[in-house]
């Protein structure tokens, strides 16, 4: 949990909660960590917490939360909407939100067409009405400071054997041509993604939602749902892209924990992963 202790996380839930259902409110509570950035607490099927992990959230987790309550409600899955505005205690926010049904589908599956409507409804969000509420491309690794971070602090962080072509990897991403921008969920897997029944029931985590192109999302869902479903759902030229940016993922993991001051050893293991990740590619 960061430098939160129990605590302080349950009096921010307690504080989160204030205002929903004696049912709510005697939940049983289950800490579930999800995000870089967050610990989402469950309370026993009525709603959920998401508690910023990093002090001074309090702004970007309002920013995010409206976001959420902006996506139109015909979107065709759930999304978690608010049940109580942002609070702050000591440093530290949380918001109380609806509860998604279902669980997210094990690594490599899913449904090829299930994918492809996920990724058409995400693409079609408006972002003109959203501008203000949308974060910079890349901004899990960056933002538009990603290019100099990855070189300056990421590279020689890395194994000499592998620098090539992670150095490859971080041009490509670079040169990457501009194509049609949408908006993009920017983390479209994975936890993300919950499913009942063989149906997406609904799309967690909006932190990292741009204006992008498609490759965005669908390099996510690759990852996850397995790269050989893309040829299914998308056209070659959007599955090249996503590639280009499914090859900078640990990278950007990297960044992330570089950027947040993370402790050493969680520096390290995402080394490691970078390192052996390059390892294994042949490109």
């Amino acid at each position: 949990m960061g430098s939160m202790g129990n605590g302080i996380l349950q009096s921010v839930v307690d504080l989160a909660i204030e205002g929903l259902s004696p049912a709510a409110q005697a939940a049983q509570r289950r800490v579930v960590e999800i995000g870089s950035a967050h610990i989402v607490v469950l309370l026993d099927g009525t709603a959920a917490v998401r508690v910023g992990r990093d002090p001074n959230m309090a702004v970007e987790m309002r920013k995010r939360q409206e976001l959420v309550d902006s996506i139109p409600a015909s979107i065709g899955f759930q999304v978690p909407r608010s049940l109580g505005p942002v609070v702050e205690l000591e440093e530290f926010s949380a918001v109380a939100t609806e509860l998604i049904p279902g669980a997210p589908c094990p690594a490599g599956e899913g449904e090829p067409s299930a994918l492809q409507d996920l990724l058409a409804q995400v693409s079609s969000i408006a972002t003109e009405p959203i501008t203000g509420l949308l974060t910079e491309p890349l901004a899990f690794c960056g933002g538009p400071q990603w290019y100099r971070i990855q070189h300056e602090e990421v590279l020689p962080l890395l194994d000499q054997d592998v620098q090539r072509q992670a150095t490859d990897a971080i041009l490509a991403l670079a040169n990457l041509e501009p194509a049609k921008e949408v908006f993009a969920h920017g983390d479209l897997g994975g936890h993300n993604v919950f499913w009942e029944g063989g149906r997406i029931s609904g799309v967690l985590d909006w932190d990292l939602s741009s204006r992008s192109d498609r490759s965005t999302d669908l390099a996510c869902v690759g990852v996850w749902n397995g790269w050989e479903k893309l040829p299914l759902i998308a056209n070659p030229s959007e599955v090249r892209r996503a590639s280009v940016r499914r090859n900078t993922f640990r990278l950007q993991q990297l960044a992330f924990a570089i950027i947040h001051a993370r402790p050493a050893a969680e520096i390290d293991r995402a080394v490691l992963r970078v390192n052996a990740w390059f390892e294994k590619q042949s490109f």
